[in-house]
């Protein structure tokens, strides 16, 4: 082997690949924040990464781009760290990256109403300003049902279990605001809850969304079948195991935690993050999203 080969080689991915990663992620506290951090800093050994926090914030995300082009990059693959591909602040991230024809109104509504519930640390913007950048993006799916997704949520509930054949693992995440969006959380979180009962051999799996953002009426209503489904599985000595379907720590767990007040289950909080499960998946994706064509159309 000649030594140009050999240096070839022994060249970072980010100089034989030419793309720079954009990692994307709910913006919350100084914890949260540096769970994605961690992320950022392993993706940066695979090739020039920078983080944008923020529900599709379009200032963030054009700051990080910005870097990402001054770095040299020939092309941006955007890694969403977030829980779904069907939600409002994918459409908008879609809209920012010049994938999508029009903005998300259902983001802009929510975010008019309130600041995002448990993440006051981060102050959410809604801009209708597309990133402006020559370079091509790809943009690669969430951790949706993602064998990593399934690795973390099994290794939360069989660190809960105590006696299996009586216990129904329930899995519990935000959920976003559009209904139909939810539908489809719904049904990537049911086939999820039902393999990790599979796989560890609980009585029964179980998911259900808090929609936390939603309007009032909504949102107490998807509280009141969260705890419906916690008593029925306590129900003949049943033992239940709730795990939360988030992200990281951030505020969003403890109103779980208040919605099930008074009832009994078993329950630790841990997130999906931290876990070596997480930070392969985003370097996976973005390693697959290198070889594709530019998903750009509107600038």
């Amino acid at each position: 082997m000649t030594a140009f080969l050999l240096s070839l080689l022994l060249l970072p991915a980010c100089a034989a690949d030419g793309y720079g990663i954009l990692l994307l992620a709910h913006g919350g506290n100084d914890d949260w924040n540096k769970e994605i951090a961690a992320i950022g800093a392993q993706l940066a050994k695979q090739a020039p990464t920078e983080v944008a926090l923020g529900m599709a914030d379009s200032a963030e995300m054009q700051k990080a781009v910005s870097a990402l082009e001054a770095k040299g990059v020939a092309k941006i693959v955007a890694v969403p760290l977030f829980i779904n591909s069907s939600s409002e602040v994918m459409d908008q991230t879609r809209f920012v990256l010049g994938l999508r024809q029009k903005p998300s109104l259902i983001l802009k509504e929510a975010l008019s109403k309130a600041p995002h519930a448990g993440m006051k640390e981060h102050q959410h913007a809604f801009s209708e300003r597309r990133v402006a950048t020559a370079v091509p993006v790809v943009l690669t799916p969430a951790l949706d049902d993602s064998a990593a997704v399934l690795e973390v949520l099994v290794d939360r509930a069989r660190s809960l279990s105590r006696d299996i054949l009586r216990e129904t693992v329930i899995i519990v995440g935000h959920g976003p605001v559009d209904d139909k969006a939810d539908a489809v959380w719904l049904k990537t979180m049911d086939a999820l809850a039902l393999e990790v009962k599979k796989r560890c051999g609980f009585r029964a799996g179980k998911a259900a969304t808090i929609r936390d953002d939603s309007p009032a009426p909504v949102k107490t209503q998807a509280a009141k079948n969260l705890r419906l489904l916690v008593q029925q599985a306590s129900q003949g000595g049943g033992r239940v195991i709730v795990v939360p379907y988030l992200i990281a720590r951030g505020g969003v767990e403890e109103h779980i935690v208040s919605i099930l007040k008074g009832l009994d289950y078993a329950w630790d909080g841990k997130t999906l993050c931290p876990h070596p499960a997480i930070a392969r998946w985003a370097s996976e994706v973005a390693a697959q999203g290198s070889i594709k064509d530019n998903m750009r159309r509107f600038q």
